[in-house]
């Protein structure tokens, strides 16, 4: 009688830290998933990945129960040690029982379960789903009770679940920040400037119009210096009404067939440039337009934007050499830049604070402060950089050379 006594409380405590254990790593599993896993696997018709999913939706009141039921196991595996020890052997020893079991509990169920749980939340989550939604079906009201209590007292709202909070565009760019295996640099780039989408116009990436090269409706020739895969504006022979765009590949059907230019022409779609880099996104999807032309707040025409410069702006130049963005360093740590070259691409390669409120381009940055073109190669120094133009070609700058003053 007296072995079966001792075997029945040494079984009913293996069996009660473990309830322990399970409650504990349950928990850490439902707060470390993975969401977007749980909903592509739930997609995909998992089961325990729906039942898990569930429980994510409800998490307070499942956490709430998750909470009685460990008290609950841990309270009885204390009652039933220091039952036995005072019927064994005295209540003076009833410390040393209640000493052991706590390193037990503290080892065995919460410390291992819940580091193995971190590690491997699916694989302790899924299994534990269906018993926990047992447990939330018949122990939920009084997860709800309790809570409402809690929140009484603490003088707090019943809150949406933790996993309901979406995050800012801050506090994404700050995730972002953070270094993680699965997302390479290209990616996170990418993720990055999408999240400024809405902190950018589209003035911020415009063709200025000193570099757009515009045709003219009685035109049958080719530009000696045209692009491939570029968006060119059609004026009226008196330059005052534009007619609409032109693509590069329709330029050469047109000049071969000899035919009228109106027959190619894309009609004129105009762009305010204040208008943010995400609304001008979904504008162009919306209307299937691949070219804008950038007015000011005067109606005055200041540049070009295409779709091809905006999902550039998102996914970034990719595997760019220095050579393709026109920029090379020198040894002295100056660089040598095309005229055309952005202000924002040169703050962006030499992590620098040239102002780009006012000019986009290096060329019209120093036309800008000079307040006429310059009729030779000159050396100034604006806002703190030293810029020495090197190759002017019909009053604009096409190259130069700019090092940061130190101090």
């Amino acid at each position: 009688m007296f072995d079966t006594f001792i075997l029945f409380v040494i079984l009913s405590l293996v069996v009660l830290i473990i309830l322990s254990a399970f409650f504990s790593s349950s928990e850490t599993s439902l707060m470390a998933i993975n969401q977007i896993k749980l909903n592509n696997a739930e997609k995909k018709g998992d089961k325990n990945a729906k039942r898990t999913n569930n429980l994510r939706k409800k998490i307070n009141e499942v956490l709430g129960v998750i909470l009685i039921g460990n008290n609950l196991v841990n309270i009885s595996a204390s009652a039933l040690l220091t039952f036995f020890i005072i019927k064994q052997f005295g209540d003076e020893y009833v410390w040393i029982g209640t000493l052991i079991l706590t390193l037990f509990i503290i080892i065995f169920a919460e410390i291992a379960p819940k580091n193995f749980a971190a590690r491997n939340p699916e694989a302790v989550a899924y299994p534990a789903s269906k018993p926990l939604q047992f447990f939330t079906k018949y122990l939920g009201w009084i997860s709800k009770i309790l809570t409402s209590i809690g929140n009484y007292i603490t003088r707090s709202e019943n809150e949406e679940n933790y996993f309901s909070k979406s995050l800012n565009r801050e506090e994404l760019k700050s995730v972002l920040d953070s270094e993680t295996e699965q997302v390479d640099e290209d990616e996170m780039e990418a993720l990055k400037s999408l999240l400024e989408l809405k902190d950018l116009t589209v003035e911020d990436i415009l063709i200025p119009i000193s570099e757009v090269i515009a045709l003219k409706e009685s035109d049958d020739k080719l530009p000696i210096n045209i692009e491939k895969n570029i968006f060119y504006p059609v004026f009226n022979d008196e330059e005052k009404e534009i007619l609409g765009f032109i693509h590069s590949k329709e330029v050469e059907q047109f000049q071969n067939l000899k035919t009228d230019i109106n027959d190619f022409l894309i009609d004129p779609y105009y762009v305010p440039e204040s208008t943010s880099l995400f609304a001008q996104l979904k504008q162009f999807q919306k209307q299937g337009n691949e070219v804008g032309m950038v007015v000011d707040e005067y109606g005055t025409f200041t540049g070009l934007v295409t779709l091809e410069d905006l999902i550039e702006q998102i996914i970034g130049r990719l595997n760019q050499e220095e050579e393709e963005l026109g920029i090379l360093v020198n040894e002295d740590f100056s660089i040598t830049a095309d005229g055309s070259t952005s202000i924002r691409e040169l703050n962006k390669f030499m992590s620098w604070n040239i102002p780009e409120d006012r000019a986009k381009t290096l060329s019209g940055f120093v036309i800008d402060h000079l307040d006429q073109f310059p009729k030779g190669n000159i050396c100034l120094t604006i806002e703190g950089y030293n810029i020495e133009t090197t190759k002017i070609i019909d009053n604009l700058i096409t190259e130069a050379i700019i090092s940061k003053q130190t101090n």
